[in-house]
């Protein structure tokens, strides 16, 4: 019994063998190729992925470097902004100042003029009063004699009535 395990038959080996090509040739159409196939696939799946993720990095490293630039022109766009807001606001202070300035010295200048014209008013009426004063002492003199007292208690009467009316 031991003998027939051990023994060499030649058409049992060349059956074993052709069993062994078939049973290789099967594998290697049911399960090899679909296998490699589906590991190809995988591969290909996979490299598009890589060249994906790589793409995405490159745009996404493309936006943030057009980010950081809109980012930093926005930045010098909004200190011009505001210094030209500063500029012009000083130079509507500074408007404001001038214009303030030329109306106090208007003013100024009109009540210099109301003050020079009211002296003069007030000048006008002092020599009408006085020319008053002087016809009144005039007719008293010519109305009656005048003797030195006289005529000293009238100059003391008119220096007196000026300083009432002034």
């Amino acid at each position: 019994m031991y003998q027939a395990l051990v023994s060499f038959n030649g058409w049992t080996f060349i059956a074993q063998i052709c069993n062994l090509l078939i049973q290789m040739l099967l594998f290697k159409k049911l399960l090899f190729d679909p296998v490699q196939k589906i590991i190809a696939q995988r591969q290909n799946e996979v490299g598009e992925l890589y060249t994906a993720a790589e793409e995405a990095k490159q745009s996404a490293e493309h936006d943030k470097a057009e980010y950081s630039e809109k980012l930093l022109t926005a930045n010098e766009e909004a200190s011009r902004i505001v210094r030209t807001a500063t500029e012009r606001a000083g130079k509507q202070g500074d408007e404001i100042v001038q214009e303030a300035q030329k109306q106090a010295q208007a003013l100024l200048k009109k009540a210099d003029d109301d003050i020079a014209r009211e002296r003069v008013k007030a000048m006008n009426e002092i020599k009408n009063d006085i020319s008053q004063m002087a016809l009144d002492i005039a007719e008293k003199v010519v109305e009656k004699e005048i003797r030195p007292e006289d005529h000293k208690a009238l100059i003391e009467d008119f220096i007196a009535a000026v300083g009432d009316d002034a």
